[in-house]
């Protein structure tokens, strides 16, 4: 594991100030770099919003400035989109809740600078086929369908419709689990307004543990971001000590989750400021810096190092899988989609790249060192010891 290099620092500084108002110190020698770098943790928008009295190259500030601009269009796209779904299942009278993205911007000083993705929402089980069909007849195009999820696409709107989460283990302990989520998920949704029209989102709960469970499924996999960890952040910063308790221990003790919520707390508290808690137990420096810098090598799901994806065989217990069950073909469409949006180019482009590269020798799998890393990844993932249970 390597340590943070000074982009990187001055990086969680600027995001501590911008969600928790923090007085900070900010010497950075590559603006340029540093933009780079929260763009691949999709934290830009928010980074940008506190840095721009930094730094005094203009032409720098224009770019950075329209990319912000870019990003915000986006998040107003979407959140159009949650509207326009909660308009259409209100319409065919299918009960449903959104997750992940919009609910966890609701928890943020400013919601509209917490960079968007996609729309993710659930219905019954009775109600999925029919919600496809009503999707199908509004001219979206499923794009995926797996196990856990339907993904349909359309004029660059991604909806995912899902049976279930990543994350969530394939036994027992799992059944338990994923009747805790969704048994009542919809149930307990609450309707808000977000300006655009109204959307369905989770209660303080349901949303506490689809965020836990969605961060250690692609942390333990291809990687997280940033955005991850402010997700987290503000959630669990927004409940006081004895309101976490209440809601979250008996079961996150229970599911075996309890040390890594508390790794994931003291982790925003040491690197983003974020309020201390009693219950967030007592700090393990070296683990906690392991875990950031895991976190930067990754980049958001893995954009930053591709051979995270090689390295999920050699980490994922098969057994107790919470990997997504999809073919290489899926995976390589899904990274090269990724990819080209971080970059902003056209797949034809990035294809054209890799080949060049491969050409020149500069694309090569170097499997000693995607063991090795590996190796370190599985030990660090180790010592969360997820889903062992506490009495």
């Amino acid at each position: 594991m390597q340590e943070l290099s000074a982009t990187q620092t001055a990086l969680l500084k600027l995001l501590s100030k911008a969600l928790f108002e923090t007085e900070v110190n900010i010497l950075c020698s590559d603006w340029k770099a540093l933009y780079r770098e929260a763009n691949v943790h999709k934290v830009f928008p928010l980074v940008f919003s506190v840095s721009k009295a930094y730094v005094a190259d203009e032409v720098l500030l224009q770019k950075a400035e329209k990319l912000a601009r870019h990003s915000l269009a986006t998040t107003v796209s979407l959140n159009y989109a949650h509207a326009e779904l909660h308009r259409l299942m209100q319409k065919e009278n299918i009960p449903y809740v959104t997750f992940k993205g919009l609910a966890s911007s609701l928890y943020y000083p400013q919601p509209e600078l917490r960079n968007a993705g996609d729309v993710d929402f659930y219905v019954h089980p009775a109600d999925f086929a029919h919600c496809e069909a009503v999707l199908q007849r509004e001219g979206f195009t499923c794009s995926e369908h797996e196990g856990k999820h339907a993904a349909y696409q359309k004029d660059g709107i991604v909806l995912e419709l899902h049976r279930s989460l990543n994350g969530i283990p394939e036994n027992a302990l799992g059944e338990q689990m994923k009747q805790d989520v969704f048994g009542d998920l919809i149930e307990n949704a609450e309707t808000v307004d977000i300006g655009q029209g109204k959307v369905n989102i989770p209660d303080t709960f349901h949303h506490g543990m689809i965020l836990l469970l969605h961060t250690l499924s692609h942390m333990t996999t291809e990687g997280i971001g940033l955005r991850h960890l402010c997700d987290w952040a503000v959630f669990e910063s927004s409940l006081t000590n004895e309101e976490f308790l209440a809601l979250f221990e008996k079961r996150l003790k229970e599911y075996g989750l309890w040390r890594f919520a508390q790794l994931l707390s003291l982790c925003v508290n040491r690197y983003l400021q974020a309020p201390i808690r009693a219950w967030h137990g007592e700090v393990d420096s070296v683990l906690l810096e392991k875990m950031v810098c895991d976190l930067f090598a990754a980049g958001n799901f893995g954009l930053k190092d591709t051979s995270r994806r090689q390295q999920i065989k050699f980490i994922v217990d098969r057994g107790d899988k919470t990997v997504r069950n999809v073919s290489a073909s899926q995976q390589i469409r899904q990274v090269l989609k990724k990819k080209a949006e971080i970059e902003k180019k056209s797949k034809t482009a990035i294809i054209i790249e890799y080949i060049n590269n491969v050409i020149k020798g500069k694309r090569r799998i170097d499997t000693r060192k995607t063991l090795e890393t590996a190796a370190e990844r599985k030990a660090l993932y180790s010592e969360f010891h997820l889903y062992e249970p506490e009495e």
